[in-house]
């Protein structure tokens, strides 16, 4: 392993990373769609949106509240274990979720889903090995992990697909594969940086500092759930229209390809992933002058890219997705350009939020969520059944807007009271 990469090379390789992450839904969804029937692209659609949200349980997003914990005021023993637990939680409890929204259990779709989420588990797996990689300042390894990973990913669905012509042996694949890489990648570069002490697994203080963890983390967790739920509430809505038969085959397919870009535009966050932990180190100096450069920059970037993405999608948007996925999309264009626009606050809100994890306060954006959640859930249905995917797009847009604005607000109080009592990191 290179001991002093450059820079740029760290640079490179998270761009990569974080590219190849983005992008892996996106290829996934494409293949499914280019070599199976509506129908079952329908149900893949569906099962990639559910394990979207349970991952939020094996992540339990400790990511960023990893990343900057730069003085490693808790070991990466005890991150390992709390994410151990959080996996346990997120396998154990995907059947009760499953009969509570009324999924299809028949053997097909739930066997679907059900390898999703173990390869789902994966990711979640590899993330904390990634934090490890972020604190010690190797996010070029962090991204060599996911650029490789989900390369080989993709190629391994498609050539199951080509072979088999089974979705379901692809995905068996797809999962074994991804636990096999992380033991051999992720688990053997950790050893480079630290040594999981497999002895102390049933130590009374690991324990307690990992249900710590956990319990530091829990706001992030709640707001992490509540947002992928508002994510899926098209998805599940749209879900119950196609059982009832109120909506036609091909419209899970549809959603899910045009919601492709608001992933995108969240991309543009984690490629300045390397700026957050130095924007951490300025708050707790109090070098205010570094931490405003650095965060308007972040803001003019994002705002930059986000009109651009606005601006081509309304004009080549539709005839771009057409082309890539094979299904006519041009009757979309408004729908689309309105996904992608909230996909831009949407990328807003994450940047004033992973500062309010460097401030310790993200724990008072419970009442942004909460209205979020409600608006998500007061608008969706009742668009959906009326408006279509058009409706999705609109109910999806004010749910953005609330929390780009309520983020901003309550950044900002914090900005001001933090400099004006000098607070640094909580």
């Amino acid at each position: 392993m290179r001991s002093n990469p450059t820079d740029k090379s760290i640079y490179i390789w998270n761009l990569l990373g974080n590219l190849a992450a983005a992008g892996v839904s996106v290829l996934y969804l494409l293949l499914v769609t280019r070599l199976t029937s509506d129908q079952v692209a329908d149900q893949f659609s569906l099962a990639i949106s559910i394990g979207n949200l349970w991952v939020i349980i094996g992540l339990f997003q400790v990511r960023n509240y990893q990343g900057t914990d730069i003085s490693q005021h808790y070991s990466f023993t005890s991150y390992f274990f709390s994410r151990l637990w959080t996996i346990g939680i997120m396998l154990g409890t995907i059947i009760p979720y499953l009969y509570i929204i009324h999924y299809d259990m028949s053997v097909f779709p739930l066997s679907i889903l059900l390898f999703i989420i173990l390869y789902r588990a994966s990711d979640a797996l590899s993330d904390v090995f990634q934090g490890l990689f972020q604190q010690n300042g190797r996010l070029d390894i962090a991204g060599k992990s996911m650029f490789f990973r989900y390369i080989l990913s993709v190629l391994i669905v498609w050539v199951g697909l080509l072979q088999t012509k089974s979705l379901l042996v692809s995905l068996v694949a797809l999962a074994v594969f991804n636990i096999l890489f992380i033991l051999y990648y992720d688990y053997r570069y950790s050893k480079c940086f630290v040594e999981i002490d497999w002895q102390c697994l049933g130590d009374k203080t690991y324990r307690q500092q990992s249900l710590q963890i956990l319990k530091q983390c829990f706001s992030l967790f709640f707001y992490g759930f509540l947002l992928n739920q508002i994510f899926n509430e098209p998805r599940l809505v749209i879900a119950d229209g196609l059982r009832l038969g109120i909506l036609e085959d091909g419209l899970q397919r549809d959603y899910s390809i045009l919601f492709m870009p608001v992933f995108f535009m969240s991309l543009c966050v984690l490629v300045i992933r390397p700026l957050i932990t130095q924007i951490a180190v300025f708050w707790q100096e109090r070098n205010m002058e570094q931490f405003d450069k650095i965060v308007k920059k972040i803001l003019l970037v994002l705002s930059g890219i986000g009109l651009l993405v606005i601006g081509l999608t309304f004009l080549i948007g539709p005839e771009v997705m057409t082309l890539i996925f094979g299904v006519d999309l041009h009757s979309y264009r408004f729908t689309l350009t309105i996904l992608v626009f909230s996909g831009f606050l949407y990328a807003l809100s994450v940047v004033f939020e992973n500062i309010l994890i460097i401030f310790r306060k993200h724990s008072r954006l419970f009442l942004v969520y909460i209205l979020m959640f409600v608006c998500s859930k007061w608008l969706t249905f009742s668009q959906v059944m009326e408006k279509g995917l058009l409706g999705a797009a609109m109910s999806f847009m004010m749910t953005m807007m609330i929390y780009v604005i309520g983020t901003y607000v309550i950044f900002y109080y914090f900005k001001k009271k933090g400099e004006k009592n000098g607070d640094g990191l909580g």
